[in-house]
């Protein structure tokens, strides 16, 4: 068992690799960065509270287990921080057989071309991967970690929550407020079989950080505020919002786990004075292009109906997150003439 970033073995071969022209994103690193991304819906089923949530059905494949001295609940690290140690013990893993582990940033799930190809794309050698590890900045290449299961499959190894990070100023681990309020509410690290380059996502668990559990509620923003009846409304996020539609980039890094392709965007019912508006008002999820990190951006119009000098405007964002009906909910006032 090795300390992280203190690859041994030879496997830091590749580490230096220049990084290439952006391609499609490699299937080996798709599955890894959607494996990560299922623990930011556990946080989100966590919140909700564990009691309420229906039975887990009975566990296939390998079964892990994590400790840290800030506690953990399910695959979530709480309050996380840099030199603190988490413990994994997993069994039902293959016999004798090498992982390997790695921080990384959920900007990586959100960036199309986070995930590099070589040609063929797949990686069939730890150097391989390690080179794929070392072009892609949401990827932390100094907090690599490499351990080995028993003959019985079983493996308990420590990982040291990295000081160091990805490369990527964008991608940082904590990860900056405009991210976390976008719904990338922690950074993961991933454990990878090196007998065959896929993740073991019971083996993945999510750091979360010391401060809010889940983001602050969005905003709501009408234009114009004093209409007559049957006018449109431009809706919009509150002009220098700081908050955001979170539950839609939660939504958007599902699907990716799911291996679907994720909407556009995702609607928000309008309701004026208790009334389901008329009109179409939606969010695009958080996005990042590995230049320019976009929050989720609300827009869309409805139609005000029903006179009244101070009407309560609600809007609602619904998506189902691994089986959970999350919400974000935002209010604003209208005036409304005849």
């Amino acid at each position: 068992m090795n300390a992280a970033g203190s690859p041994t073995n030879g496997h830091r071969a590749g580490l230096g690799v220049a990084r290439p022209a952006p391609r499609r994103r490699s299937r080996p690193l798709r599955v890894l960065t959607a494996a990560c991304v299922a623990l930011t819906s556990m946080v989100a089923l966590v919140a909700q509270g564990v009691a309420s949530a229906p039975p887990a059905a009975a566990a296939k494949g390998p079964t892990c287990t994590f400790s840290a001295p800030s506690h953990t609940v399910l695959q979530v690290v709480l309050n996380a921080s840099a030199g603190e140690v988490v413990n994994t013990s997993c069994k039902g893993l293959p016999a004798s057989t090498e992982f390997l582990q790695i921080e990384l940033s959920l900007t990586a799930a959100i960036d199309p071309t986070a995930s590099t190809l070589l040609t063929g794309g797949s990686v069939t050698s730890v150097a391989g991967l390690l080179s794929l590890i070392a072009i892609t900045p949401e990827l932390n290449a100094l907090s690599v970690n490499f351990s080995s299961s028993n003959s019985s499959g079983y493996l308990n190894v420590n990982y040291t929550v990295p000081s160091t990070q990805p490369p990527d100023p964008n991608s940082t681990c904590p990860p900056s407020a405009e991210e976390f309020n976008s719904g990338l509410i922690g950074c993961a690290v991933a454990m990878i079989d090196l007998s065959n380059f896929k993740p073991v996502t019971a083996a993945t668990f999510l750091l979360h950080y010391p401060g809010p559990f889940l983001p602050p509620d969005p905003t709501l923003y009408l234009s114009p505020q004093t209409v007559t009846t049957t006018q449109t409304v431009k809706a919009s996020d509150a002009p220098g919002a700081k908050t955001y539609w979170w539950v839609a980039t939660l939504a958007d890094l599902e699907a990716l786990l799911s291996g679907g392709s994720a909407p556009s965007s995702y609607p928000v019912t309008i309701r004026v004075g208790g009334r389901k508006g008329k009109g179409s008002v939606s969010v695009t999820p958080a996005s990042y292009n590995n230049v320019t990190f976009t929050p989720p951006v609300l827009s869309g119009s409805f139609i005000a109906r029903g006179p009244g000098k101070k009407k309560k405007v609600t809007g609602e964002l619904i998506a189902d997150v691994l089986g959970l009906g999350l919400s974000n909910n935002a209010t604003a006032y209208l005036h409304i003439l005849k």
